[in-house]
């Protein structure tokens, strides 16, 4: 059987022991392999993903180590961390940074060994959160359903979309109601009308700046103004959220 090599750290890998990644390449299962969170999709993924991926957990273990995982004990009520999901990787976001980290405990033996492998995302680029159940029939023929927040974070190389486990939709309404939030969403019947003025606001900035550029008008920082406004139809005020994060990350930042 022909033998190839990890394209990450040049470990000889066979069959069992390496992963074969979408472009062909192959990577370690020992040690490279396991640098990966297990929402990482491997099979899909190309050498540059695994290793962006395998850079944002070094970071965001480090960041949640150093930096938010003191929060987690902390007893003054703003700084407390907000935990989120059951079973699996658990995410847990800290309003006083502006930051959310997907965390992953592993043990070496039952409960022994622990350790904490973590991604760390800014709060303000989580662009999704839908519910999802998933059917399968078990071994007693019996349906069982599972229950997912399925979150994507825009700008974000290496792991940015996944699907956190939830008891239920009840949970699942909680977590969207917070975030809906912190970033001002109304879905309320009663701030329909609002939102649909701002929406509709928003659509017109975009029609003028769309008619700037065919009259050969438009600058850079009209075109920004434009985007900035549509988003904050779509996402929500997101200023105080970017600012927060930008500050806790500054130290980190190469």
């Amino acid at each position: 059987m022909a033998k190839n090599n990890c394209a990450i750290c040049g470990a000889e890998v066979g069959l069992i022991s390496g992963q074969k990644l979408a472009d062909g390449n192959y990577i370690c299962r020992k040690v490279c392999s396991a640098k990966t969170l297990k929402e990482f999709n491997k099979v899909e993924a190309y050498l540059g993903d695994v290793t962006a991926h395998i850079e944002q957990v070094e970071m965001g273990t480090r960041i949640w180590n150093e930096l938010l995982l003191p929060l987690k004990k902390s007893k003054n009520k703003e700084e407390k961390l907000k935990m989120m999901g059951i079973g699996g990787p658990l995410l847990y976001a800290s309003a006083s940074t502006g930051l959310v980290a997907l965390v992953e405990t592993r043990y070496k033996f039952l409960v022994f060994g622990k350790s904490e492998h973590v991604c760390v995302y800014r709060i303000a680029d989580l662009i999704q959160y839908d519910y999802e159940v998933e059917t399968k029939t078990n071994s007693e023929g019996k349906q069982e359903q599972t229950h997912f927040c399925v979150m994507a974070f825009k700008e974000t190389a290496g792991l940015y979309t996944f699907r956190l486990k939830v008891s239920g939709k009840k949970e699942y309404e909680s977590i969207a109601k917070y975030f809906d939030t912190l970033f001002g969403i109304q879905k309320t019947l009663g701030n329909a009308v609002n939102n649909a003025k701002r929406q509709l606001d928003a659509f017109k900035t975009a029609f003028n700046t769309v008619k700037a550029a065919a009259d050969g008008t438009l600058d850079e920082t009209q075109a920004a103004a434009a985007v900035e406004t549509l988003d904050a139809s779509v996402y929500g005020d997101r200023t105080q959220w970017i600012a927060k994060a930008d500050a806790a990350l500054a130290p980190y930042k190469q």
